[in-house]
């Protein structure tokens, strides 16, 4: 099967949970990340905002920066084609920008990929062995090799699935789900 039609497919799939399910697994997912000893030690993190079905990730942002963690979140650049890590400080300085994601307002501070402790990863579906896929922008995939920041994916645990990954895929450190945190890496 190519990956678009299984990005269709995992689409539908993810579509026909129920909101109130989403909930309680994001809940939970939360949970288990916030009493991680890898995350709590982690003070420059970067988390994408969640936006339609992905798993939630505004309230960890919000309790992250309440906590004094240095939080950042990617902007989408076109040319060259990369994520910028940009300075979260809350929702109200935050705009409309592409795929109806929020980002923060221009001449928010950025800072180098090179600096981040941990990146929180976006993903339709990953395997054990901590593959993805994605949107299918490449984007997260050229990003993830210019940094060494411990890399975790965000997933529910029924979206976990064998996947054969392309030459340029970059795998996550860590599966972080409903059910706990699973490693490639050892804790």
């Amino acid at each position: 099967m190519s990956k678009d039609e299984l990005r269709r497919q995992i689409k539908r799939k993810r579509a026909g949970v129920v909101a109130e399910q989403r909930r309680i697994w994001d809940q939970s997912l939360q949970h288990h990340l916030e009493n991680w000893p890898i995350f709590q030690e982690a003070k420059t993190i970067m988390l994408y905002l969640s936006f339609s079905w992905e798993i939630n990730t505004w309230s960890l942002a919000d309790n992250l920066v309440d906590k004094g963690v240095d939080v950042y979140v990617p902007v989408v650049q076109n040319k060259p084609r990369t994520l910028i890590p940009t300075k979260y400080t809350g929702k109200e300085n935050l705009e409309p920008a592409v795929f109806g994601i929020s980002e923060p307002t221009r001449g928010t501070p950025t800072i180098e990929p090179n600096k981040l402790d941990l990146i929180l990863v976006p993903g339709l579906v990953f395997s054990r062995s901590g593959y993805r896929i994605g949107y299918g922008g490449g984007f997260y995939d050229r990003f993830l090799t210019e940094t060494s920041a411990i890399r975790v994916g965000l997933v529910y645990s029924s979206f976990i699935q064998d996947l054969e990954p392309e030459t340029w895929d970059q795998p996550v450190d860590y599966l972080a789900t409903e059910e706990g945190i699973l490693g490639r890496k050892t804790s």
